[in-house]
């Protein structure tokens, strides 16, 4: 019996496939008349097909011009901040890291505002402190035996 079972496990996983279906969304390429009249493209990275030793030089050369990056603990905010944040930097385009990055890099030069900065920080800081403090509580209490 299970060698009938084995086999009809092994039909199942031999389904007949189903062609390709056309996607109307993604736009057909169409022969373009004035193509001499547009600049050429670049090449994206993942286009290339035979990386040579120099692309590969250009390549990291050009990636020693920018900032090295590290990724960083993960980001807790409070709800409503975070909706508000998370909308704003998607209509800009950008990610809310990299928005934080620039926002720091701006207010660090200003004394004053670094100053106003803390201050709600140390602030926001105590009222986290407190808020994990009774979480800690109730759990404590609702849980008496461990």
């Amino acid at each position: 019996m299970s060698d009938n079972v084995l086999n009809q496990l092994r039909n199942k996983r031999n389904r007949p496939t189903v062609t390709p279906r056309q996607d109307a969304l993604v736009p057909q390429e169409q022969p373009q008349t004035t193509e001499q009249s547009l600049p050429p493209q670049p090449t994206p990275i993942t286009e290339l097909a035979n990386p040579t030793a120099d692309t590969i030089a250009e390549l990291q050369a050009e990636l020693e011009k920018y900032p090295q990056t590290r990724r960083h603990s993960a980001i807790v905010l409070e709800k409503d901040l975070d909706q508000k944040l998370t909308q704003f930097c998607k209509e800009l385009g950008i990610t809310v890291e990299v928005f934080l990055e620039a926002a720091w890099t701006v207010a660090s030069a200003d004394n004053e505002l670094v100053e106003k900065i803390t201050t709600e920080a140390k602030r926001r800081y105590d009222q986290r402190k407190r808020v994990g403090q009774i979480k800690r509580l109730i759990t404590m209490l609702t849980n008496p035996s461990k």
